[in-house]
Parts: C-alpha cells; sequence; structure tokens
C-alpha cells in the first residue's frame, strides 16, 4: 500500500492518491482514535531516496494488536502514512472483522457456469459441493451480474482459522484449493477509487510477474529479460537503484516485464549463487517511472524488515525442479539472452485517480478481461478497503512462497514461446 509520491520520488507530478501523505496521516488517526487504538511509527531505513517505515498498531492498553502490522516504503513521507494505512488496512480486513453474514453458498458447478470456469483451480472448484463465497461488482459499474468468489480464494487466513469455519457453518474440504488462495488485490485508500486503483495496479503487477516466471523456468523456450540499461535512468531512479545495490551487496537489475496488457509493470531482482534470499520487487502503474519506483521500493523493503524471513523452506518444491527455480528466483542464467533497453522519457499525461481507474479496465476490457471488487471494509473519513479479483489474470506468483502450485491458462500459452 502506497500513498501520493512527491514530486521528486515520482520525476514529475504523478500521483496515484486524492490526498497527500499529511492529510492521509491525519484522517487515519481520526480513525484509529474513533477505534480506540494509536500507532508506534518506526522508520525502519533512512534512506535517500527511499525509506522505510513499519507501523504496529496498540490498544488503550499500549498492546500490540492482532493483524494491525503495516510496511512502507517510497519517499519518507510516503513510506511513513503508507504503513499506517497498511496496518490500519490489516486490522480492518483480518478474521476479527469477518461477517458470515455476507457469505452466500455456491457449488462448484454454479462457480465454473461464470467467469471461473477457465481459472487455473477449476478442477477442484468441480469437486465442491458447497462453497463460502462473497459476492464482487464490476470495476466498471457496468451491467455484468455480480461474481461469487470463493472466500478461499480472496484471502490468506481463512484456511487457518478452523474456529472460524466452523462458526460459519462451513465445513468443506479446502486443503488443495487453498494453494490458489491470496489477498493479492487488496488495497485501502481514503476513497473507495484511490482502493480500487491501487488494487487493481497490484493484480495486473501480479499477473506480470506470473508470466516472467512462466517463462523463465518452466517455458521450452530461451527468456530473453528486457533489460533496462540502469545507466540511462533518470536521477531519482538512478539514486534508489544506487541505494538498492548498496543494501544488497550485489548488482541490482531493472527488467522490464510489461504485458499484452500495456500496463508499465517492472521487476527489480539481484542474481547469482548464494543462499537464497526475497531477491525481488514488483511494481505496476500508467507511469513508468512510478512502476520502477515501486519495484525498486519493494526490493529494499525486503532487504531492510526484520520481519521479511532471509530465506523461504524450499523443501516442498523439491520434487518439482521448475517450480523450485522459480521460487528461487536467480536470473542469471538468462541474463546473457537479455535484450538491453535504454530508459525513455515516456510519462503519460497526469491525471486523476479515477480517470487511471477508466484507463486501467479499459486496458483490462480490450484484452477480454472485466475486474470486479468486494469492498472489505469502511471507517471514518471516508478510509475504505477494498478487494479486486480479475478473472483470467494469472496468480502463478504465490509459488515464490514455496507455495505448490501451477500456472494458468494465460501462463501456459505463452511458456512455449519463452520470450
Amino acid at each position: 500500500m502506497t500513498t501520493q509520491t512527491s514530486s521528486e520520488a515520482a520525476g514529475g507530478s504523478w500521483t496515484e492518491r486524492g490526498i497527500g501523505p499529511a492529510e492521509g496521516r491525519g484522517r487515519a488517526r481520526k480513525v484509529l482514535s474513533a477505534l480506540g487504538l494509536h500507532e508506534t511509527l518506526t522508520e525502519t531505513r533512512a534512506g535517500t531516496p527511499l525509506s522505510v517505515w513499519r507501523c504496529q498498531l496498540r490498544d488503550e492498553a499500549d498492546q500490540p494488536v492482532p493483524y494491525g502490522r503495516g510496511l512502507g516504503k517510497g519517499s519518507r513521507e510516503e513510506a511513513e502514512t503508507g504503513a499506517l494505512f497498511e496496518a490500519l488496512e490489516h486490522y480492518l480486513t483480518g478474521p476479527d472483522t469477518f461477517d458470515a453474514q455476507q457469505v452466500q453458498w455456491c457449488s462448484g458447478a454454479e462457480l465454473l457456469a461464470g467467469p471461473l470456469g477457465d481459472d487455473v483451480c477449476a478442477p477442484l472448484l468441480r469437486a465442491a459441493d458447497r462453497v463460502a463465497c462473497q459476492p464482487y461488482l464490476p470495476v466498471d459499474g457496468g451491467a455484468a451480474p455480480p461474481l461469487a468468489l470463493p472466500v478461499i480464494m480472496s484471502t490468506s487466513w481463512y484456511y487457518d482459522t478452523e474456529d472460524l469455519r466452523q462458526a460459519t457453518g462451513d465445513a468443506t474440504d479446502y486443503r488443495q484449493l487453498a494453494r490458489y488462495g491470496s489477498n493479492s488485490g487488496s488495497a485501502i485508500g481514503s476513497t473507495l477509487t484511490d482502493a480500487l486503483l491501487h488494487a487493481l495496479n497490484e493484480c495486473i503487477e501480479r499477473d506480470a510477474l506470473s508470466l516472467l516466471l512462466a517463462r523463465a523456468w518452466p517455458g521450452a523456450g530461451a527468456y530473453r529479460p528486457r533489460l533496462v540499461d540502469v545507466t540511462t535512468l533518470p536521477p531519482t531512479l538512478a539514486a534508489g537503484h544506487r541505494q538498492a545495490e548498496t543494501l544488497r551487496g550485489a548488482p541490482v537489475h531493472l527488467v522490464d516485464v510489461s504485458t499484452d496488457l500495456g500496463v508499465p509493470s517492472y521487476v527489480a531482482c539481484t542474481s547469482g549463487p548464494g543462499s537464497f534470499e526475497l531477491r525481488f520487487g514488483a511494481g505496476t502503474s500508467l507511469s513508468p517511472h512510478y512502476a520502477a519506483w515501486r519495484a525498486l521500493g519493494e526490493l529494499v523493503q525486503s532487504s531492510v524488515t526484520p520481519s521479511q524471513p532471509s530465506a523461504i523452506p524450499l523443501d516442498g518444491l523439491a520434487p518439482y525442479p521448475a517450480l523450485r527455480a522459480c521460487a528461487t528466483f536467480d536470473l542469471a542464467p538468462h541474463l546473457d539472452h537479455a535484450d538491453l533497453t535504454v530508459w525513455t522519457n515516456r510519462e503519460p499525461p497526469h491525471v486523476c485517480p479515477g480517470e487511471q481507474l477508466t484507463q486501467l479496465t479499459a486496458r483490462l476490457a480490450a484484452r477480454g478481461h472485466r475486474a470486479y471488487y468486494r469492498v472489505t471494509a469502511t471507517a471514518p473519513e471516508g478510509i475504505t478497503a477494498a478487494h479486486v479479483f480479475v478473472p483470467g489474470l494469472e496468480r502463478f506468483m504465490t509459488v515464490t512462497s514455496s507455495v505448490v502450485t501451477i500456472p494458468g491458462i494465460r501462463a501456459r500459452t505463452q511458456i512455449t514461446a519463452g520470450t
């Protein structure tokens, strides 16, 4: 979760928030006060130009509250505000706030008759008699019927909260389906529009990352990364890149992973031998500069945040060498085949978050995809959390968390190309 970026950070006037970071913090603190909470904010990494902050929400007895943790990265102001908003999002959308009254029950057959019919988990849904779902509406406001999305596919905690499932009356065995569950596409904002914009960018980002993984390792051909010549980066991105290299103690590669959706997407990563660590960060935005900035910020965040594991356990992927290679994310074998590209100043004209959201849904529609959303939490001051799901976009990136999963149709059709 990020907030409005500064002019220096974004290389211009680009912003993806309707209000500035200082006003955002003020609104968030009013919400916390109304909830009887307060925050502890710590600057984990004081850097230039990239800073990393963490936030812990606390109750009136100054005790940490469940799920009330957040991280923020970017310029100092956006990182501080981002950490606060992410902690608020996690608190408002955790299992303690789950509303069983919103659950609707669908059979696997009913789900497969709709947009989930081609989903990678369709064979698992087909075998289910009774699945707990929640209704999602079209982001574009069109007349399409609501999408019933299984709760297990939209959260990272539903499978692990057995007591909650029992209280809901949900006796379905989700052991296999849980591998395709993720809260990817969740975001919070000062308005619903802000939340939807960031959630949809995250869906597109994770799709782009998933396609990179599928092409680079399960792919049959020689993957040729579109590697950005970092000597051609503009000043702020160049400074962020140098900072990331200093923290990692290794070269950092910036890869253009933009897809047929036409939305700029980048991955910043390290490569080479050594113990496996979180090696990459990703970013997507209609602004190429901001997309690359987010990718570098994620890499810096994973480098300095103690809560990030230094290594992902890979034992579960041992029987699947291609999946294990995806999780280790070492692009070194592919760098000799990279297509080196120069950075060009191709920033689009700045438009408000609402217009950015319109442009994103139009680009998805042009490729046959429709985005759906559900409001997951509301709070005073207009603050809203939402989850966005786009049928057909890839979620294969969960393999980087050592989850045994397979690519969906979209990735499988491109694996043989290897480009």
